[in-house]
């Protein structure tokens, strides 16, 4: 009994990373990012200083969204960014579905959720 128990928690114990839920990485967001629809595409890399950066740009006109604010959780990344011809800011909010997969909701004038995968 003793035996089973054992195995029974090693068991368990192996497949439970599998539950839970990694941490947000920086050095999983550095890359080309498209989206699965008209948006915005995203470029990540790190400054000079390791500091996270990007530059988003509209899908369909190629123009430059200005960043607002960019804050990185253990859990997501929020972005606050400024379409200038249209004078709107949206709060955007990424999760990873796994490495080369990231959920958008966008949040302001437009609310929709697009997922990002990642090109290089």
């Amino acid at each position: 009994m003793k035996k089973l128990f054992l195995v029974l928690v090693l068991a368990l114990g192996l497949s439970m990373p599998a539950f839970c839920q990694d941490k947000f990485s920086i050095d999983d967001l550095i890359g080309y990012w498209e989206p699965d629809k008209h948006s915005s595409q995203i470029v990540f890399w790190r400054d000079v200083n390791k500091n996270l950066q990007m530059v988003e740009f509209d899908t369909i006109d190629g123009k430059l969204l200005t960043l607002v604010s960019m804050k990185l959780t253990d859990e997501s990344l929020v972005v606050k960014t400024i379409a200038e011809d249209k004078k709107y800011e949206t709060e955007c909010v990424y999760n990873f579905i796994d490495l080369k997969t990231l959920q958008c909701i966008v949040k302001g004038p437009v609310n929709a959720k697009i997922i990002y995968t990642k090109i290089k």
